[in-house]
């Protein structure tokens, strides 16, 4: 019950999406807004169940905005955080690259989770340290996604291997 107000919370609370933007825009399928429906869907869904592990809406379509039955799948925190882009927190560059005064380049790093960073050099080009942390970030993705690989949903799988940083993220 929980898990569905919050998801009705995410899409349809002002109060909320102000302290969160990136949910605006964001809905919820009818049949989803049944509770009962709901309720039924989400006990035959794999990792349902488990402690630690989130309702995504947009891992199997990038960028989706609708909570439903065939764009939502269960996964663990820490492959829900690995997607996370914080933009708001980024500044001017983009995604895994700023600008590093002391050295007159750009740098790239790469999230390994639970606040590891990984520096992956200096550039200098934005873009060329945005391709680094492109196939870093990639290649993270893949070695998350075959160690989680027998006990997240396939589409969930098949999903994080065919993921692909882009220049807009």
């Amino acid at each position: 019950y929980e898990l569905w107000c919050n998801m009705l919370r995410r899409c349809y609370s002002d109060s909320f999406k102000k302290k969160q933007p990136t949910y605006e825009g964001c809905k919820v399928c009818d049949k989803f807004k049944s509770y009962e429906y709901f309720y039924e869907w989400c006990h035959i869904q794999i990792g349902f169940a488990n402690k630690d592990w989130q309702l995504d809406k947009d891992l199997l379509i990038k960028g989706n905005r609708v909570y439903n039955e065939s764009t939502c799948v269960f996964i663990p925190k820490d492959i829900n955080s690995l997607l996370t882009k914080s933009a708001a927190s980024r500044g001017e560059h983009l995604i895994g690259v700023h600008w590093c005064n002391t050295n007159k380049a750009f740098v790239a790093t790469v999230s390994k989770g639970k606040g590891k960073r990984e520096r992956l050099g200096l550039f200098n080009t934005e873009l060329e340290a945005f391709h680094a942390y492109k196939q870093a970030k990639e290649c993270h993705i893949k070695e998350v996604a075959n160690k989680w690989k027998d006990e997240i949903d396939p589409k969930a799988y098949e999903a994080l291997m065919n993921y692909q940083v882009e220049i807009d993220d």
